[in-house]
């Protein structure tokens, strides 16, 4: 009885889950961190919410959205060439909350958020807690996220309905997996290079049912995109499809001469390299990426089975890549938005990799690591320093100008411009008591107008990268001459006035 109680030992306490080593293999570390995680990449993306005034293609989507609110929701006035589905949340978001730049990019900003926790979902499923902590992390901090999440373009509801079919594809859900890449389908053409990804995870998932799989992928695509193909049917007597629009303004899809693919390889390398917007940071992650290869492949079952994923994440980088180097679409920034979240699930990939079975304070280190090595990169992002994302200061004085105008002209106003009419045709919509705008194709073109209209005020709003060249003699031949009113950053307002004799 001596040598059994001398033997025994009281059980200890377990704080499994709760203790710093454990915390990303419990759920409640896990949900707590993507918390406190989220409230950081909302922080980070609201600091640019109202920093720079709109692109012009920000301002265009914001009147189209408020055209389908107010008298033209079939768009038959003002043709489309994009698909609906952002149009109409931008509307619905704007007849809520009011219709203004920062309302627009506050919704962006929220569907950014939502898409933090939906990766990490995605590498938490496919391999590891620690895998989704890091990847939700490399997403959070990403700068070529951040960058983009305080605009009103379509892109990052574009890539929140993708990675939402890649989390239902894993999830072996291929009805709403088909339904949410029909919603990035009828968000932005590009949704399409989503489908091959998709595709292959599923039916990795569920090789047994490939036929069965496929066929309710395709009745949720159908289900997503059938309601706006009809609603888009009903406008083609009068005005073209958002597709056919889209083949016109930026031409058809075609192979480029093999000369070409190189400049154009290196011209999206260039872009990608804002994914970290750090060399040292890239040398760093693929040291990362090339030692979790290796513990992948020395360590056997499970895990080359596990990395499965990751290898399909690969090849489809490469291969949307090589799309866009080899054929005639538009090498533009937010085209490659999509990658964002790939090359954050990658991270939680090498991450989980390299901290598996080792216990200890692997895991947070693993995850303290990326934080150190992201957070440069998502700082400059969030103070507007990457020349990525929306407009960096080249409409910085429009609103002012405007409003000098406001002030200073009477009713019955025109203001001339060259570069403006996306931003007038939201800026001025539903004030017709206001100046009206009117765009000018040369010189001669403005002096002619102009002297036709001797009744009325007549200003012209020149930005600084597009000076108004070799006016004043076509203005002085119709008795007419410039004279400066106000200067506003990169705007400055003239009065086109009689000239002296």
């Amino acid at each position: 009885m001596q040598s059994a109680a001398a033997g025994y030992q009281a059980p200890r306490p377990s704080y499994r889950g709760i203790s710093l080593p454990n915390i990303w293999a419990a759920g409640f570390g896990y949900q707590r961190y993507l918390g406190i995680l989220i409230l950081v990449g909302f922080g980070l993306r609201l600091v640019l919410l109202d920093r720079f005034r709109f692109h012009q293609d920000e301002a265009l989507y914001g009147y189209w959205a408020l055209r389908f609110l107010h008298g033209d929701p079939y768009f038959l006035e003002q043709w489309i060439d994009k698909p609906p589905l952002f149009i109409w949340l931008l509307a619905v978001w704007f007849k809520a909350f009011g219709a203004s730049e920062a309302s627009a990019r506050l919704l962006n900003v929220g569907i950014s958020i939502l898409t933090i926790p939906v990766v990490g979902a995605i590498a938490r499923r496919a391999w590891s807690p620690v895998a989704g902590a890091v990847a939700a992390t490399a997403y959070a901090l990403n700068p070529f996220a951040i960058s983009y999440s305080p605009t009103a373009f379509t892109d990052p509801l574009l890539v929140l309905a993708g990675v939402c079919s890649l989390y239902a594809a894993l999830r072996s859900r291929p009805f709403l997996a088909g339904l949410c890449l029909g919603a990035a389908i009828m968000t932005k053409q590009q949704g399409v290079f989503f489908a091959p990804l998709t595709l292959a995870v599923l039916l990795t998932r569920n090789p047994e049912s490939i036929v069965a799989s496929t066929l309710r992928a395709v009745g949720g695509l159908a289900l997503a995109a059938l309601p706006v193909l009809y609603w888009d049917s009903l406008r083609w007597a009068v005005a073209p499809s958002p597709w056919d629009l889209a083949v016109r303004n930026y031409g058809a899809l075609a192979l480029l001469p093999v000369d070409q693919w190189p400049g154009r390889f290196v011209g999206i390398a260039e872009l990608l390299w804002y994914l970290t917007a750090s060399s040292v940071v890239w040398a760093v992650l693929g040291a990362a990426a090339a030692l979790a290869a290796v513990y992948s492949w020395r360590q056997g079952n499970p895990w080359p089975r596990r990395a499965v994923f990751a290898v399909l994440l690969c090849g489809w980088i490469g291969a949307y890549w090589a799309v866009h180097a080899a054929f005639s679409l538009p090498i533009w920034d937010r085209y490659f938005l999509p990658l964002a979240p790939a090359f954050a699930l990658l991270c939680g990939w090498a991450g989980g990799r390299i901290a598996a079975d080792r216990g200890g304070l692997w895991s947070p280190a693993v995850v303290g690591l990326v934080i150190a090595l992201l957070l440069p990169g998502a700082g400059r992002a969030a103070r507007g320093e990457l020349p990525i994302g929306g407009d960096h200061g080249a409409y910085d004085g429009l609103q002012e100008a405007t409003a000098w105008l406001d002030g200073h002209s009477p009713p019955g106003t025109i203001v001339y411009h060259q570069a403006l009419s996306w931003h007038f045709q939201f800026y001025l919509f539903g004030k017709p008591g206001e100046y009206s705008a009117r765009w000018f194709a040369s010189p001669v073109a403005l002096a002619d107008d102009a002297a036709k209209r001797p009744q009325r005020a007549r200003f012209v709003i020149v930005p600084a990268w597009r000076p108004l060249r070799n006016a004043y003699p076509h203005l002085a031949a119709h008795g007419l001459a410039l004279e400066p009113r106000v200067k506003e950053e990169q705007f400055t307002v003239y009065e086109i006035v009689l000239r002296r004799r």
